[in-house]
């Protein structure tokens, strides 16, 4: 079934915002012409470890006020001391916790959805004893977001970034193994190309599972600005369309060279999609 995709289903994300006030990332959405956002949960802008509730709240209010729609949660779990699947039992626990925490602010803004990966494990281990902590893990998070109603969205990693879910196969083992109704599937074009996958193996392979999409370009790493890259962006779109694809593509750029100047990244991204739905 062919869609012809749409501009209200472009997100915009504040990883690249870190040295803006959250703000200044909303009034730029707004300014663009952006209906949907992303939100990153790190510093300076929600980090579950400094937050209160009337944090969280004014931060609910304030995306309300700007008339903005909150897709999808996304705590940092990259860069922060924070691992699922680690060896070592206090460092798993205190994942955990985090990650639980995360869930109560994704539900207090109004969240339907948290975005999660799996962790990793040592090199030096053996892969299928990090795999059953990040199972184990998950299928926690995902009891408790079942709970409270949220959708808990599995993406992929690179293998410089992990060495459990990082293509199509581990998402679907992993997705198979926790076995809960509500995890689901985020494709991100980058790992997507990494493991040397296409657009449209996504959807025949993990089908209805896939409801989110992280859209972005490379060289052909790099997380850029739609257009920035060398990555065939335009065909993308095209493939995605003819899938019939009705969830939200968000503009996860998380180059460091766009940090100084990061609505003009937004802009350039936001303009090329533009140009290629028109």
């Amino acid at each position: 079934m062919t869609t012809r995709l749409r501009m209200t289903q472009v997100a915009g994300m504040n990883l690249h915002y870190v040295f803006f006030p959250l703000m200044h990332f909303l009034d730029s959405m707004v300014q663009l012409g952006i209906e949907n956002i992303e939100l990153w949960g790190g510093l300076p802008h929600i980090y579950v470890e400094d937050a209160g509730l009337a944090d969280i709240r004014c931060i609910a209010k304030s995306i309300e006020d700007h008339e903005l729609r909150l897709i999808c949660y996304t705590p940092e779990q990259c860069t922060y001391p924070v691992n699922i699947a680690a060896a070592e039992d206090d460092v798993r626990r205190r994942s955990l916790r985090y990650f639980l925490r995360n869930l109560d602010v994704a539900a207090e803004l109004g969240a339907g959805r948290m975005l999660i990966t799996s962790g990793r494990g040592y090199l030096t281990q053996a892969a299928t004893e990090a795999w059953q902590r990040s199972r184990e893990s998950l299928a926690a998070l995902a009891e408790e977001a079942q709970r409270l109603g949220i959708e808990l969205v599995l993406e992929p990693l690179q293998p410089k970034e992990s060495n459990l879910v990082i293509d199509i196969p581990t998402l679907l083992r992993m997705i198979n193994d926790v076995s809960a109704p509500n995890m689901t599937c985020c494709l991100d074009t980058i790992p997507m190309v990494v493991a040397g996958e296409s657009i449209d193996q996504y959807f025949s392979r993990v089908g209805d599972g896939l409801v989110h999409i992280h859209f972005n370009d490379g060289n052909p790493t790099g997380h850029l600005a739609c257009g920035d890259g060398t990555l065939p962006m335009r065909d993308y779109l095209d493939q995605i369309g003819r899938h019939g694809y009705q969830g939200f593509l968000t503009l996860e750029i998380a180059n460091a060279g766009d940090f100084l100047r990061p609505d003009d990244a937004t802009s350039r991204a936001v303009e090329k999609v533009r140009s290629f739905l028109a």
